[in-house]
């Protein structure tokens, strides 16, 4: 009986690691074959039950924002996506959109324009503003899938006019362009 225990104990420990299940979330992000010692994190999000981490890798240019779930006790990671360094004033990190037991997504800006005081994003619940700091980041995260083209994103200076907007530039590339471009 105790080796029926101890084989069904490690086989059903084999299954969870082999599906990606750990004990930690960040184990759980690391667990996967693409996250290499070349991907710095940059934050960790917490909304609920999940659990997002930002990553940038330099060789690259590339974000990742990672999406960790917790099971009961163990950790898993659900989704992935990248964004490209684009070095703008105002530059998106992260971001994603997803449905599974809940839907819910993720927008994160890096300020890089002393200028900006804050930022509004547009959502079913109306407007929500987050102010911003140079160099900081601000995140929004809101309990539904929503892409985030959608957002209708402004920027703002101190004096309450609009400085950018988050959208499709001339060359259908998605970014914050200048509003008096």
């Amino acid at each position: 009986m105790r080796k029926f225990l101890l084989l069904a104990i490690v086989t059903l420990s084999a299954l969870l690691l082999l599906g990606g299940y750990r004990l930690t979330a960040l184990s759980a992000v690391k667990a996967n074959f693409f996250m290499t010692p070349e991907y710095k994190i940059v934050e960790k999000i917490q909304e609920g039950h999940d659990i997002f981490y930002l990553f940038k890798r330099d060789k690259k240019e590339i974000y990742q924002t990672v999406l960790v779930q917790k099971n009961v006790f163990l950790y898993k990671r659900v989704y992935a996506t990248g964004i490209s360094s684009t070095n703008d004033s105002l530059e998106t990190i992260g971001g994603m959109s997803y449905r599974l037991h809940h839907e819910g997504t993720l927008f994160v800006v890096l300020s890089h324009d002393e200028n900006v005081s804050y930022i509004t994003i547009n959502s079913k619940q109306g407007i929500i503003k987050k102010s911003i700091e140079h160099s900081k980041l601000v995140s929004f995260y809101i309990p539904y899938a929503q892409q985030i083209d959608l957002l209708e994103a402004v920027a703002y200076d101190k004096h309450d006019r609009p400085i950018y907007y988050y959208g499709y530039d001339d060359a259908d590339n998605l970014r914050w362009n200048r509003v008096d471009e």
